[in-house]
């Protein structure tokens, strides 16, 4: 029995496309290696995106609207009483 050579488990599902119009658009013929963190997309290394404050996996789209929640702003520094500062 032969695999389906376009199984998502295998293969990258991103569909790329040259141009917004574009209504067709090309399936990514890599192998995947990560899924989406969040949609669970099969994605292969060039088009996995990680989240530098999460350090979560997403494809593109997905990375776009994660970006948008809160944690994606910087945090505001704790400052630690025991610590004194000098004075000038």
């Amino acid at each position: 029995m032969r695999e389906d050579p376009r199984d998502p488990k295998d293969h990258c599902e991103v569909v790329e496309a040259r141009h917004v119009e574009d209504s067709i658009g090309y399936v990514c013929e890599r192998t995947a290696q990560q899924e989406c963190d969040d949609c669970g997309a099969a994605i292969c290394d060039l088009h996995a995106e990680l989240c530098d404050l999460c350090r979560k996996v997403f494809c593109g789209s997905c990375l776009f609207q994660h970006m948008k929640e809160p944690h994606a702003k910087p945090a505001v520094p704790i400052f630690d009483e025991r610590i004194q500062k000098r004075s000038a």
